[in-house]
């Protein structure tokens, strides 16, 4: 069952957007349908609808990997503006790049800027600039930012002359910005500009008999035409009891491992290899009084790491922080480098 019949004539799955690795959206068409028909997940697909007819901002908080760019496009989509649906990751870019990135430079701006070039605001003119991780703009960089959103006006970097701009903001993070704004690393003032219409998008955990659905469409897109495995009773039962801490995403993968491991007919546990769940790092019985910030910091990371057999991208998704945020910590606390991203 899909949210809504306009979207229903290109599936595809939340958590994989066009942009992510899952390699499951490779067209763009007109419409996207979000797989699903559990309560969660269709009362965040109505609010989504209900919001794209306001010009208003949006704030859209969200596990990684629960297809918050796909939801930001079908806002995009069913607010009819004829511009472009422009997408940023704000954790991608490097800080020293990302002002240019966002706001564009002119001719002999800095070093290399040879030609004038256009930022994603200018680019997403009259439609929707979606700034995934708004999490992980620098603080200095948030002024400018904040002015941009107030007055839909910036300077490119080198130039003299405001640029106006008309478009919607969408900006997606992966943890709560409050947190950020309590540790002083994000300013209230633009936390409460951003915040005008919260949404959210319930995890896979807390998506039911979701799980099923999107492992069945998975397995049809990346078996053979015509020759999609089944899933036995026992293969359900474990995706559902999975609790999928990397959501779509992570099971946009196990089931294209399962499939190219499969003898064509029928997916099996040994060839799904969901293994145990990653464990919870419950009270840390390491935490002494005396302890300093820094070393109880370099010792969560630590047993993150070991916990998740060194794999980064699953550490920060466990910390709530950033991929390149926990590439800086390591180097910052001087710890081995890592086999895994």
């Amino acid at each position: 069952m899909l949210p809504s019949p306009q979207f229903a004539h290109q599936p595809f799955a939340a958590g994989c957007s066009p942009t992510a690795r899952c390699e499951v959206a490779e067209r763009r068409p007109a419409g996207h349908a979000i797989i699903g028909s559990s309560p969660a997940l269709l009362a965040a697909v109505q609010q989504a609808r209900q919001a794209s007819h306001s010009g208003a901002d949006i704030l859209l908080e969200a596990e990684s990997g629960t297809g918050k760019e796909l939801l930001a496009r079908l806002i995009h989509e069913e607010s009819g503006r004829g511009g472009p649906f422009v997408a940023v990751n704000c954790a991608a870019v490097p800080q020293e790049l990302l002002e240019s990135e966002l706001f564009g430079h002119v001719r002999g701006a800095f070093t290399g800027a040879q030609v004038n070039r256009p930022g994603k605001f200018e680019l997403a003119h009259r439609g929707t600039l979606l700034l995934d991780e708004i999490g992980e703009i620098p603080l200095p960089l948030q002024p400018k930012l904040l002015r941009a959103l107030q007055e839909r006006e910036f300077y490119r970097l080198g130039d003299s002359r405001p640029v106006a701009v008309e478009l919607r903001i969408i900006a997606s993070t992966n943890r709560p910005l409050r947190s950020l704004v309590a540790a002083g690393r994000f300013r209230e003032d633009l936390y409460y500009r951003l915040n005008v219409i919260p949404l959210t998008l319930p995890p896979l955990r807390e998506r039911g008999d979701d799980v099923l659905e999107l492992a069945g469409f998975f397995a049809a897109r990346f078996a053979a035409p015509a020759s999609a495995p089944v899933m036995g009773a026992a293969v359900r039962a474990e995706l559902r009891a999975y609790p999928w801490p990397g959501n779509v995403r992570e099971l946009a993968n196990a089931i294209r491992r399962a499939v190219a491991l499969s003898d064509g007919s029928e997916i099996r546990s040994e060839a799904l290899r969901l293994g145990s769940p990653p464990p919870c790092l419950g009270p840390a019985p390491w935490l002494k009084p005396g302890l300093s910030l820094r070393a109880a910091e370099k010792a969560l990371l630590e047993i993150t790491l070991e916990a998740t057999a060194g794999n980064r991208t699953h550490a920060a998704e466990l910390l709530g922080i950033s991929l390149r945020t926990v590439r800086n910590k390591i180097r910052e606390h001087g710890l081995p480098p890592r086999r895994l991203p």
